[in-house]
């Protein structure tokens, strides 16, 4: 089914009383995170509760810091938005995923002004095409489309980098490559199948299917001649004949 709002761990945190008071506003307030909209070609957005009771719709995760003494980043809005997410969203449909393999993990980010910033995995929003009905407008199904983790950065920030910009840490097996000489790795974008090897596999009348190699040696394999589909399957049954394909 199509969604375009998913729940999100609950989050306190501020909002920058800027976008809900007026630019001339540069105070706090505090409140809650507590969901996420994804609409193609426009920033992630995220709703908010405040602590005054309203809850404000929309809001880009540059409108958010989880402490007071945070990093502005930048006068400019959009600049400060183009840190802290890199890409905008690439379909209208979402999904949200706390992976515990990640959870609570450290990891640095490569952030557009060219700077690592580091801190910690939240949970991942990732967007895709969520109904077959509908033309699909979008490329979040495209091999090289990008999901989103949601980190809080130690400058007091909030980001949601995607997974080519970050460097993970886990001191269970992780080294961390040299944040001056990544790996030059290359991104896999040949599309695939596992359909597109053997056409003969299933073809046949039972259950379970190749499960009777010494009997599939001997069989005839010579494919029946056209008839009804009930002749086919019973010629198949009585003469233990395979099944033919489509």
């Amino acid at each position: 089914m199509a969604q375009l709002n998913a729940n999100l761990p609950y989050i306190n945190c501020f909002i920058r009383n800027k976008y809900i008071f007026g630019p001339e506003d540069k105070g706090l307030t505090e409140g809650y995170i507590f969901g996420v909209k994804s609409m193609i070609n426009r920033p992630m957005h995220f709703h908010f509760q405040a602590s005054f009771g309203a809850v404000f719709w929309m809001m880009p995760i540059s409108a958010f810091c989880h402490k007071e003494e945070y990093d502005p980043i930048s006068d400019d809005e959009q600049r400060r938005l183009s840190v802290l997410q890199t890409w905008d969203c690439q379909d209208n449909d979402i999904a949200v995923t706390t992976f515990g393999f990640l959870q609570h993990r450290r990891v640095d980010v490569f952030c557009r002004d060219r700077k690592w910033r580091s801190g910690k995995y939240i949970c991942t929003i990732d967007d895709y095409e969520g109904d077959l009905n509908e033309l699909n407008i979008g490329y979040a199904n495209d091999q090289d489309s990008k999901c989103y983790h949601l980190l809080e950065l130690d400058d007091g920030n909030f980001a949601i980098p995607p997974n080519n910009l970050l460097r993970w840490h886990n001191p269970d097996f992780i080294v961390p490559y040299p944040m001056d000489k990544p790996p030059k790795v290359k991104i896999f974008n040949n599309p695939m199948t596992s359909e597109d090897v053997d056409r003969s596999f299933g073809n046949s009348p039972y259950f379970f299917y190749n499960h009777y190699p010494e009997q599939d040696a001997n069989t005839d394999k010579k494919i029946p001649s056209k008839k009804g589909l009930s002749e086919i399957e019973k010629d198949c049954f009585e003469n233990d004949r395979e099944y033919p394909s489509a």
